[in-house]
């Protein structure tokens, strides 16, 4: 009975977490993020202005403190990229990533994202359009895939179907590790610090560091 009722509440925290991305889906865009790379001190796909910290921690905390500093609404997921996808090297690579909201539906919410996962040397990032109907992968850096600029049609957002984006807990797609943080629900000493670094962060964008 132990063993029922632990598996029982584990579904209802799943349940509760994709509906909480559902919700924000469909009111607002939103987007996934990380600024982890498998090697960071690998610039050969980098654009000319790009983050050279490297350690992952360190970049994401910034990438973090950037996001707050625009007003964005930020929730803590572990991300999902199937590597080899459809192949029978196929594996899950893990990382540390954001679900990002446009709480204040800014117009350029896509387009700051997009400077972000170009400065952090990513891939791509996910963006969903609000309504959770329309997907992309938008290009970042020099890869191939999708290609910088690019965008690679993902189809609508379905929770809890495996595809080779994807964002998981457990054996499903989504996990909340965090409930949705903004900078105006921190302390006062905490905003200072979210203020110093995504200044300097965007010092270092605008090739001033």
């Amino acid at each position: 009975m132990k063993k029922i009722l632990k598996e029982w509440n584990k579904f209802l925290l799943l349940e509760k977490s994709a509906s909480r991305m559902l919700y924000h889906m469909q009111r607002h865009d939103t987007a996934f993020i990380t600024a982890y790379r498998n090697d960071p001190t690998d610039f050969t796909k980098c654009m000319p202005i790009h983050s050279q910290n490297p350690d992952n921690k360190e970049r994401n905390k910034e990438l973090k403190s950037s996001l707050f500093q625009r007003r964005y609404g930020v929730t803590s997921v572990m991300g999902s990229y199937v590597e080899g996808f459809g192949t029978k090297a196929a594996k899950e690579v893990r990382e540390h990533s954001f679900f990002v909201t446009n709480l204040e539906d800014e117009e350029d919410f896509r387009d700051e994202i997009f400077k972000l996962s170009e400065f952090y040397c990513q891939d791509s990032f996910l963006f969903v359009n609000r309504g959770a109907q329309e997907a992309f992968l938008v290009g970042t850096n020099k890869d191939d895939f999708p290609g910088y600029g690019k965008e690679a049609p993902q189809g609508p957002f379905v929770v809890g179907e495996e595809a080779e984006f994807m964002t998981r807990v457990g054996n499903r797609p989504v996990h909340f590790q965090e409930g949705l943080e903004t900078k105006a629900s921190k302390q006062n000493n905490t905003k200072y610090l979210i203020s110093k670094l995504a200044k300097k962060v965007q010092q270092e964008m605008k090739g001033d560091s």
